[in-house]
């Protein structure tokens, strides 16, 4: 049996002034033994969701109380978590966060290190989940206005209030390019001749305009007769009627991602329209029908 050799090569990294990183982790060997900061990337320019951005005020206070969680439970000793703290202070200066709101998001998160959790009743109260678009100060004055009349006419009910951007930047522009409609696939597709105005309903898992093409008889890159075309009902049929025919006498009147599906649609469409060129061929069997 014929053995297969592999080399296996290992990376390693140096520490540097009695510091290494290791991954988002500052390892710091000091007196003999090791501490932890929090490690950030020389390219690190300090950006963030900026104060003034348009949003609602809890998704900036979540922020700042992400940073504080992930500082606090990487940094080993508090002399570290105090040194982090006041550099994520300057940093979200930096992207305009007032002092009143860091100060207060970092008061309540270390009160509430240190208080000791009391498992609270299960609130049976019935709840009611309401959305409402983020139109800023407007927002927030309802807001309190839906929950104070909760608190004064229905106070056997809680509300949960979410809120929601009204216009995002994907609704502004497209990041994806569009699928040419000639490249869709899984469609019903209904042919109408321009001669005799005879119809012919077909499906086809693949590119819509690879299979016009073959009932035409031309080539899908080209548009220029196909010298291996292959015979089909349209084909046929306009030998009989000698009629001359383009993509435009095609139209999409269905689809479907499930080719089973997909053959059902084309029998209901063949059921309802009766093409005279199917000749009443059905995909599947149409029992209640």
């Amino acid at each position: 049996m014929n053995s297969c050799h592999q080399n296996m090569r290992f990376t390693s990294e140096l520490e540097n002034d009695d510091v290494l990183a290791f991954l988002d982790i500052k390892v710091i060997w000091s007196n003999g033994c090791f501490l932890t900061s929090v490690y950030r990337k020389p390219t690190f320019i300090g950006v963030y969701t900026n104060y003034n951005s348009f949003l609602p005020e809890i998704y900036k206070t979540g922020l700042v109380q992400t940073l504080l969680f992930r500082l606090f439970t990487i940094c080993s000793n508090w002399s570290l978590v105090h040194k982090e703290i006041e550099f994520l202070k300057a940093v979200m200066r930096k992207n305009s966060y007032p002092d009143r709101l860091l100060d207060s998001v970092i008061h309540r998160f270390l009160s509430g290190i240190f208080v000791v959790k009391v498992t609270e009743t299960t609130d049976e109260r019935e709840t009611f989940q309401l959305h409402l678009p983020y139109l800023g100060k407007l927002t927030t004055r309802t807001e309190h206005a839906v929950r104070k009349l909760f608190q004064q006419y229905i106070p056997n009910c809680k509300v949960r209030i979410t809120t929601k951007a009204t216009v995002r930047l994907s609704s502004l522009f497209s990041f994806k390019d569009k699928v040419p409609r000639y490249l869709s696939s899984g469609v019903i597709y209904k042919f109408t001749c321009g001669t005799c105005n005879g119809t012919y309903i077909g499906k086809s898992k693949r590119h819509q305009k690879t299979r016009f093409c073959e009932h035409l008889g031309i080539s899908a890159l080209t548009e220029k007769p196909s010298k291996s075309a292959r015979p089909s009902a349209i084909s046929d049929h306009r030998k009989f009627c000698e009629s001359v025919n383009s993509l435009s006498s095609f139209t999409v009147i269905g689809g479907d991602s499930n080719n089973w599906h997909l053959s059902l649609k084309e029998s209901l469409f063949i059921q309802k329209y009766n093409p005279p060129l199917n000749a009443n061929i059905q995909s599947v069997p149409l029992k209640l029908f």
